[in-house]
């Protein structure tokens, strides 16, 4: 497989991970004792460490090998991802989800910054617009998926999903 395709999958399986669990995450926090204030910081601990370390990570993806970073991203994106089962109060469900956020970020900009790097040239567009169109289609699919598991698995078999897909991604990158 194309090492563009091996990434966009990878883009995708981070992205439909994110999109599993956005529209149960109130409900789950909601089930631990998350009140209004706390399911504003729960989402927005994501999106914080994303500031924070995307800045570090892609200097640090300048100088080390952008594939052993997207290999340990999609490693602890699977870790993670089982975490949220046993994040038992609100400290610990924002906890993992700012490693949720540190973890993609050591996949999709760097999955991104190799495909521009590694694009024939006069097809940079088409290229970005692939792995874009993978980001995309991951968000899209991912509640309702999320949705349909939780519906006939329960909440925590969305969180084992989640993980076992980031292992498919992490085998492929390998």
């Amino acid at each position: 497989m194309p090492i563009s395709r091996t990434l966009s999958v990878s883009v995708f399986t981070t992205m439909l991970g994110f999109g599993i669990i956005s529209p149960l995450l109130p409900v789950y926090a909601t089930n631990i004792g998350a009140t209004g204030l706390w399911l504003g910081i729960i989402f927005a601990g994501f999106s914080v460490s994303r500031t924070f370390s995307m800045s570090i990570i892609g200097r640090l993806s300048d100088k080390q090998s952008k594939k052993r970073i997207i290999v340990f991203g999609l490693l602890l994106y699977t870790v993670i991802s089982v975490l949220y089962i046993f994040a038992s109060d609100v400290y610990l469900l924002t906890l993992v989800r700012m490693f949720h956020g540190l973890a993609s970020v050591m996949v999709i900009p760097i999955a991104m910054a190799i495909v521009g790097e590694i694009s024939v040239e006069g097809e940079e567009g088409i290229q970005m617009s692939t792995i874009s169109t993978s980001r995309v289609l991951g968000r899209g699919f991912g509640p309702l998926i999320g949705g349909a598991i939780y519906v006939a698995f329960g909440m925590s078999s969305v969180f084992l999903v989640m993980s076992g897909l980031s292992v498919v991604a992490f085998v492929m990158v390998l």
